[in-house]
């Protein structure tokens, strides 16, 4: 299985659409200076914690800083048979296009 590479503009839509569950993969303290409004923080270690946290029923949309380290998680969970998504750019990107 595989993972959507979608652009910052589009994670709103996408996420009503898919009833998606909006993720920032940052650390803590990068998330609670600040994030994208409804997103949860599981801040990553390694692509096992997601395992044991998400189930496959649902679709995730993923973000870190600049997109790198959240491609790297949906890769991992997509060959796994998670529903995910990463975001082009991170939250600098989101940031720009939809604010925090």
């Amino acid at each position: 299985m595989s993972f959507d590479i979608i652009y910052a503009r589009d994670i709103l839509k996408l996420a009503k659409i898919k009833n998606a569950i909006i993720i920032d993969i940052r650390e803590k303290k990068e998330y609670e200076a600040e994030h994208m409004e409804n997103a949860i923080n599981i801040p990553y270690e390694n692509e096992k914690v997601y395992e044991k946290m998400l189930s496959k029923r649902r679709y995730y949309i993923l973000y870190c800083d600049r997109g790198g380290s959240s491609m790297k998680i949906a890769r991992y969970l997509g060959r796994m048979g998670y529903k995910v998504a990463t975001v082009i750019g991170g939250y600098d990107s989101i940031e720009k296009f939809v604010g925090k």
